[in-house]
């Protein structure tokens, strides 16, 4: 074979090998490329899968923590609409109580008076309770107000009152003028004194006593406190106008006059009770008198003497 062809064969072989290697491993670098970049685009897909459950899992927390605060919150308007009528029951029982106790004065029962008095007085004292807890839970609906997302706020219930107050500082003022009222009989103190360290069903007040003469100021501060937390005056959370007041005004009124009418007739009555308890005694003694002197002479018969000056 020519040297020089060999030498040529040999040439193109060494070249066609080299090509050769070379395809191979650029074929090679490309499929490791294109492995990594498969590994790559699996790892990235499998992150941002964790980063997408890790946004929706937050997301899911986020609204639950968002749809706590709102069920927190409308269960907070959901106990001041239960307080609310509660007070409503109490302030019912308690001005009836009242005006049980007024028959009950008139008719000098000394006991079921007193015990119409703790009645109403432990209704007010209720009501001043009730009025603590809607406070509470106005406190706690505005704390949460503060973490909650405004896109939340069209789900909560709006914090007020289902209705205006009754009068509760009137019905106090009425209790207070009542017993001060009975302290002018005598009876009615008496018993007062036995029965004004009695103990009261809620807490915050001593005894009787003590209630009675301070739930006026507890009741308008509870609601001054009312006022403030939901930021309406009290005028707009009392149902007392004036109208109302004067009605209260002249009712008591028109029970002084009538208790002074009684304690006149009472005194009255007391004084012409004396004054025939006198006669009655001068006309006792009188016949004593007359019947002394006729068993003397009678005795003086029997034995024979004469009557004397002294048995006529």
């Amino acid at each position: 074979m020519n040297p020089y062809l060999a030498f040529l064969i040999i040439g193109l072989l060494i070249i066609i090998s080299y090509f050769i290697s070379n395809y191979i491993a650029k074929e090679n670098e490309l499929a490791i490329k294109t492995k990594e970049e498969k590994e790559r685009n699996i790892k990235e897909a499998e992150e941002n899968e964790r980063k997408k459950k890790e946004v929706e899992k937050r997301a899911r927390q986020y609204d639950n923590k968002m749809t706590d605060i709102v069920r927190v919150m409308n269960n907070q308007v959901a106990s001041i609409k239960e307080l609310y009528e509660e007070i409503l029951d109490s302030i019912v029982i308690a001005d009836d109580a009242l005006n049980t106790a007024g028959n009950e004065f008139f008719d000098r029962y000394y006991a079921p008076f007193w015990d119409q008095i703790e009645v109403a007085t432990n209704q007010l004292a209720s009501c001043n309770n009730y009025l603590h807890k809607i406070n509470s839970h106005v406190d706690k609906y505005w704390s949460q107000m503060q973490d909650l997302d405004k896109e939340y706020s069209g789900q909560v219930i709006s914090c007020v009152l289902p209705g205006t107050l009754p009068d509760l500082k009137g019905t106090a003022t009425r209790l207070a003028t009542t017993v001060r009222m009975a302290q002018r009989n005598f009876e009615f103190s008496t018993i007062y004194e036995q029965r004004k360290t009695n103990k009261l069903l809620y807490e915050g007040f001593s005894n009787l006593g003590d209630a009675i003469y301070s739930l006026g100021d507890r009741i308008t501060d509870s609601l001054n406190d009312l006022s403030r937390n939901l930021d309406s005056s009290l005028s707009d959370i009392i149902s007392a106008t004036h109208e109302h007041s004067r009605i209260i005004s002249d009712n008591i009124q028109e029970q002084t006059r009538r208790i002074d009418e009684h304690a006149d007739a009472q005194r009255r009555y007391e004084s012409d009770s004396l004054r025939n308890q006198s006669e009655q005694q001068k006309t006792l003694e009188q016949q004593k008198r007359v019947l002394d002197s006729q068993n003397r002479r009678i005795n003086n018969i029997q034995r024979g003497r004469k009557p004397g000056l002294l048995d006529e």
